[in-house]
């Protein structure tokens, strides 16, 4: 079915936005129900409407028609201007159009014709038989059975499909394209200000490459340092690091090694190296100096010095001189090592402290390793300086030069890096964000489980594919069984039958047998022909009226023509009321209820109808009146605990042209709700009964004075339909009311002179409408009307909704 339709620009439609304008009282928007009766005045837009479903039924749109646009929705899809060629709705519509294109004779009687038609000829049992065994199997889906309702079990799985695969999918775009908005586009530590759900898509792929690793939490602080770093100048010089260890062990090791004896040999001091060195250094204290011992006080002897130099001889002297220089050579060598590295950290770009922090610090247990190696060295020179007639052994070094050379050399390349990084700063900069940014979106995307929802979703689409597969197959089904029905019944074709089914129409209906159509072959007998016979001959010169009934009699037979029988149409009726008189509108009317609106019944008892939605549209408020009466069509719908209840499935609608443009609206209540006017009147009288319906619509009580006046007149007229007096509405009302006399009197005079009129006096128009009077008199005339006539009175509640009394 067709549900809504925006209309841009068609005709006498500018800008319509059904959403906007079809609500009902409570801003809830309307569709398009199974049943629809539009009406509109002339020239308000009904047959441009019509003219929209048209293009839907020749798949075109009018020529004449300046740059259409409209979209139509339905459940078979939508359908704009630009798609009208391809689409899935058989619709039927009966307008002007209709009548020119098929019936030309009734519009041009010189050069016009009609167009023939072929409906189901005489019956074939083989046919027949064949027709009904693929109609049997198509089912339908009112009656729960066949390929159409199989079908319809089939199109509720596939669109649960699709609606679960949207939602996944949409649920997971949705969680992509925020976090790619929220998080990476505004934040400029990723500089991506172009950045939306395709890039994050693209980011996760990179993600999955085996060469991508994410970034550790040192990793990213480093990232980020290096984005507020600035140009650092270039690092002068290198680091040159000479060891100086293997010369000096080579000068030391003759010294250590040497062998010297004293001439005269002292044995006390050999035997107490400390001794003899606290001898020694006393030489330099006394000799020349001091003639007493300055530890003792005691007279140095005259041979001291000749003593102790035979021990102290001069080779023992060149020796100690030897080694105090081979010290102080290794002493200058230990001090030398805290300035071999002299580079910061800070003279580093961010990403090179790391690694230059790392081969500083074992560069300097590396030369920590060599200075133990010195002091070795030089704790074994000044251990044979205190015993200079006892040689010492020296062990082997610890350090390695190679290991000291291999952190020089790295160091060396951090610098080479840094200083080459002011070259390369900024795009270093940009390949800092691009990992910052990856390592971001691999977190989120493990944290939304990325991966199983993307699993999810294809399984989720296997599924839908499957259920539109299965879907479109059984569609195909059913087309191939309907194209069948249709060759079958193209085998039945017959001319012939389709002009005697609207002569057929047209007596049975009308109780027309002046004009008829026939069915004439052509010279050749090739062809066939239809013709309007009068009285025998070719008619021409037809009124409007009988134009009127012809053209639609000629569309209710052709629907039953092998295009049209056995599917689910949309009908469209414009205005078939022209120039007909009431006998004839009540004709149409019925024609309408009986071959189409009146539903047909199943073998369950349960309602089949003859079109899949009805649309109906008239500017004859007596036409308008008999449509009221069509048979409703039902729905089910799922009531509470769900449980289903079956409810109306029709609606009323309203055209309205307001200058240039037109507008479809909800019908108005008084043009729904109400057969007459008199029903109407009633009603507002019946409202006022209760003063307590004020607080809910005041409307009725300001009006109540002429609506009982016009509603008595009518009433009172058809009761009495005749009276010889100048007064005949007084009389009336006198003769109703009967011997109440001066209370109908009373009632009278206040209907004319205050509740119907102002002009007598005016100031009543400036005070409040007093209600309890006004619910006293309603009640005084309803009362009468019961207790003159119960049927009438109880039908007239009927006729407004309202449950009959009893008392």
């Amino acid at each position: 079915m067709i549900n809504q339709i925006d209309i841009a620009s068609f005709g006498s439609f500018s800008g319509l936005e059904w959403k906007k304008t079809v609500r009902d009282r409570g801003k809830n928007v309307q569709n398009f129900k199974r049943l629809n009766i539009i009406y509109g005045r002339n020239y308000s837009g009904k047959t441009t409407l019509s003219r929209v479903f048209r293009a839907l039924e020749i798949r075109k749109t009018p020529l004449s028609y300046h740059n259409p646009s409209f979209t139509i929705y339905g459940e078979k899809g939508n359908v704009t201007h630009a798609t009208i060629p391809a689409h899935n709705y058989d619709v039927r519509v009966y307008n002007r159009d209709f009548v020119t294109d098929n019936l030309g004779f009734l519009v041009n009687q010189v050069d016009g014709e009609i167009k023939t038609f072929a409906i189901v000829g005489e019956q074939n049992k083989e046919i027949d038989d064949a027709i009904s065994a693929i109609e049997t199997r198509l089912g339908s889906v009112e009656g729960k059975c066949g390929l159409r309702y199989e079908l319809e079990t089939k199109k509720k799985e596939r669109d649960r499909t699709e609606t679960s695969h949207s939602t996944a999918s949409n649920s997971l775009e949705e969680k992509l394209r925020s976090h790619a908005n929220n998080e990476i586009k505004k934040n400029r530590e990723y500089g991506s200000p172009v950045y939306n759900i395709g890039s994050i898509k693209s980011d996760i792929a990179a993600t999955k490459k085996p060469d991508f690793v994410t970034l550790t939490i040192d990793e990213q602080a480093a990232k980020l340092a290096l984005l507020k770093q600035e140009a650092l100048p270039d690092i002068t010089g290198t680091l040159e690091i000479q060891l100086n260890f293997d010369s000096l062990r080579s000068a030391a090791e003759p010294l250590l090694s040497k062998e010297i004896t004293p001439t005269k040999p002292i044995q006390e001091l050999l035997n107490d190296s400390v001794l003899q060195l606290w001898v020694k250094q006393g030489i330099g204290h006394h000799r020349k100096k001091r003639d007493t011992c300055a530890f003792c006080r005691q007279a140095l002897p005259d041979n001291i010095w000749q003593v102790l130099d035979s021990h102290f001889s001069k080779e023992s002297g060149d020796l100690e001189a030897a080694l105090d220089a081979a010290i102080l050579t290794v002493n200058n060598e230990i001090n030398a090592i805290a300035d071999f590295n002299s580079f910061k950290r800070d003279q580093f770009y961010t990403e090179e402290r790391s690694a230059f922090d790392t081969s500083s610090a074992a560069l300097s247990h590396a030369l920590g390793v060599y200075k133990k190696d010195l002091e070795a060295l030089k704790k074994a020179l000044e251990d044979r300086k205190s015993n200079l007639f006892q040689v010492i052994s020296l062990k082997d070094s610890i350090h390695d030069d190679k290991t000291i050379q291999k952190h020089v050399d790295a160091i060396n390349a951090l610098i080479s890096t840094s200083n080459s990084k002011t070259k390369t700063l900024e795009k270093d900069k940009t390949a800092a964000r691009n990992a910052l940014r990856l390592a971001n979106v691999y977190t989120f995307s493990q944290a939304i489980n990325h991966d199983d929802e993307i699993v999810k979703i294809n399984n989720l689409k296997t599924d839908m594919d499957g259920a539109r597969t299965t879907y479109d197959e059984a569609e195909k089904e059913i087309r191939e069984s309907e194209s069948a029905v249709s060759a079958l019944r193209a085998k039945q074709k017959d001319e012939s039958k389709g002009a005697d089914r609207v002569n057929s129409l047209l007596s049975h209906f009308f109780g027309h047998d002046g004009i008829k159509l026939e069915a004439k072959d052509n010279l050749d007998q090739t062809t066939v022909k239809f013709e309007i016979i009068r009285d025998g001959k070719s008619a021409y010169n037809l009124s409007e009226g009988e134009c009127s009934l012809i053209a639609f009699c000629y569309f209710i037979a052709k629907l039953e023509d092998p295009d049209s029988m056995g599917k689910e149409l949309i009908i469209y009726i414009d205005d078939p009321i022209s120039s007909l008189d009431g006998n004839h509108i009540f004709f149409i009317f019925s024609l309408i209820e009986s071959l189409i609106a009146k539903p047909i019944k199943n073998p369950d008892g349960s309602n089949a109808y003859r079109y899949k939605q009805l649309f109906i549209s008239t500017h004859n408020l007596d036409f308008l009146k008999y449509l009221k009466r069509l048979s409703i069509p039902k729905k089910k719908i799922t009531a509470g605990e769900g449980k289903q209840k079956s409810v109306d499935d029709n609606e009323h609608f309203m055209i309205e042209r307001n200058g240039a443009s037109s507008n479809i609206l909800l019908m108005p209540s008084y043009l729904k709700d109400y057969i007459t006017e008199f029903h109407y009147l009633f009603h507002q009288i019946y409202k006022c009964k209760d003063p307590e319906n004020a607080h809910i619509n005041y409307e009725p009580f300001f009006g109540f004075g002429n609506n009982l006046r016009k509603f008595l007149e009518a009433f009172l007229f058809f009761k009495y339909p005749y009276h010889d007096n100048r007064n005949d509405a007084f009389e009336r009302i006198k003769k109703f009311f009967g011997e109440e006399e001066d209370t109908a009197i009373a009632l009278v005079n206040r209907l004319n002179n205050e509740f119907s009129h102002l002009e007598a006096v005016p100031d009543r128009g400036f005070k409040p409408v007093e209600i309890p009077e006004i619910s006293k008199v309603a009640n005084y005339v309803l009362d009468k009307i019961y207790a003159a006539d119960q049927d009438q009175y109880n039908a007239l509640l009927k006729s407004i909704g309202e449950p009959e009394r009893t008392s």
